[in-house]
């Protein structure tokens, strides 16, 4: 009997079932921890390697900024400023003809002016320090967007913004406030995102008081309202981002209507643009070019208003991201401009990076080579290197704007199609970013 006892006290116990599993569960979640602290740590010097080639991006538009004097937008800004020295604002807004700038920039560029002449420091450099600014700023901002779908995912996006050829040319180049007002932009979708419509607003208003372009995105940030409280933060936002016009609405309101308000820019030869511009030129087609390009270029403001209202409603019904709504507002009004000019072409890029990595590359691939064929044809052999525009696009950089067109035309049809099929947004994963 004892040694029938010892024997059986001896026997191994047996694991029920559910016993069997959660240790099985326990061994799994082990070996998951540490495959995830292994795959992390080998993340670690790709990770690097990207900040560092982020980095070297941002630093490559302040090179670019050094050893360039710019477009004539940087002389025509001088100019501006000089005469703010002896003239005010009113006056400017009333009599001085292509001056459409909003107050604060005109302000801007009398301190840089100032701060050029006490520091000995070029004009031109001083000028581009906000959009140099803005996108280091943009690619925070991008990181913060796409840090939920991985480190190293974000990593990339923000890598592939610092090196795109179109933001680096329009900052760190061309001289004027494009990548600025398009960095602030990114900010009032991204707030709007998170439910913040104060500073949603107030970053509209913002980027607004940089540039009167964004404003074809009002109504559809109007529209995205569902509540009276998202309604008073959200107005409340936009009403004291615009105070700094109110003066000048009152004193110069005719002036600054005609000469901001209503501004077009020059009917170059960048999308409808080309083929109004072209058709002008050809015997078969120069009378009825003739009648039809004034009424559109008239018009085609109001018909981008009407479409950017069309997309802010079928977003608001739809549920798309404010990242979708911004950059499909802007695109719209890149694809129908009657005025164009280069540095335009960067109101997109970021937003696009925002929603679309690969899109995003191929769009600021197109439209960087476009706009660097045409600082090319009218460069200047000088140093700092200047180019001055002192005609319409000539071939072949006109086709490249064309090719770059297109692509952005691509890039729209395909974010709709995608909708109508019911595809999953991938910005509405990322919800709680940013």
């Amino acid at each position: 009997m004892s040694i029938r006892r010892v024997k059986d006290d001896q026997a191994p116990v047996r694991e029920s079932v559910p016993e069997k599993i959660t240790r099985i569960r326990e061994d799994l979640g082990h070996e998951s921890s540490s495959l995830r602290l292994l795959l992390k740590r080998s993340q670690v010097p790709i990770l690097r390697a990207l900040w560092a080639l982020a980095i070297a991006g941002l630093l490559e538009r302040v090179v670019v900024a050094l050893i360039s004097e710019g477009s004539n937008d940087v002389g025509i800004w001088k100019g501006w400023a000089t005469l703010l020295e002896q003239r005010s604002l009113t006056d400017m807004y009333s009599s001085v003809e292509g001056f459409n700038h909003p107050p604060l920039m005109a302000a801007w560029s009398l301190a840089a002016l100032r701060l050029a002449r006490g520091t000995g420091v070029r004009f031109a450099i001083l000028l581009k320090v906000p959009s140099l600014l803005a996108d280091g700023l943009a690619s925070y901002l991008l990181w913060r967007i796409w840090r939920s779908a991985g480190s190293l995912r974000a990593a990339a996006v923000v890598a592939a913004f610092a090196w795109n050829l179109d933001s680096i040319l329009v900052s760190g180049f061309h001289g004027n406030t494009d990548s600025f007002c398009a960095m602030l932009c990114l900010v009032s979708a991204a707030c709007l995102q998170r439910r913040a419509f104060f500073v949603a607003g107030l970053g509209l208003a913002a980027a607004l008081n940089v540039k009167l372009i964004p404003i074809v995105l009002v109504p559809s940030l109007l529209l995205q309202i569902r509540t009276r409280r998202q309604a008073l933060a959200l107005l409340g936002g936009l009403a004291l981002g615009l105070v700094p016009f109110l003066p000048f609405l009152v004193s110069a309101g005719e002036g600054f209507y005609r000469h901001a308000i209503v501004y077009n820019s020059l009917p170059d030869n960048w999308g409808i643009g080309f083929f109004l511009n072209s058709s002008e030129q050809n015997a078969r087609f120069a009378a009825a070019a003739t009648r039809f390009a004034p009424i559109y270029r008239a018009s085609a403001r109001y018909l981008i208003l009407l479409a950017c209202t069309m997309l802010g409603a079928w977003g608001r019904w739809r549920r798309w991201s404010p990242y979708r709504i911004y950059f499909l507002c802007l695109a719209t009004f890149l694809v129908f401009t009657p005025g164009f000019g280069v540095q335009y072409t960067v109101y997109v890029v970021p937003l696009l990076f925002a929603i679309n990595l690969g899109r995003a590359v191929a769009y600021s691939f197109a439209s960087g080579l476009f706009i660097l064929s045409v600082y090319f044809v009218f460069g200047l052999h000088t140093f700092p290197w200047r180019s001055e525009f002192n005609m319409n696009f000539p071939l072949p950089t006109s086709l490249f704007g064309l090719v770059a067109w297109m692509v952005l035309i691509t890039i729209v049809l395909s974010e709709l199609a995608g909708e109508a099929r019911g595809r999953p947004l991938q910005e509405v994963t990322r919800a709680g970013e940013g």
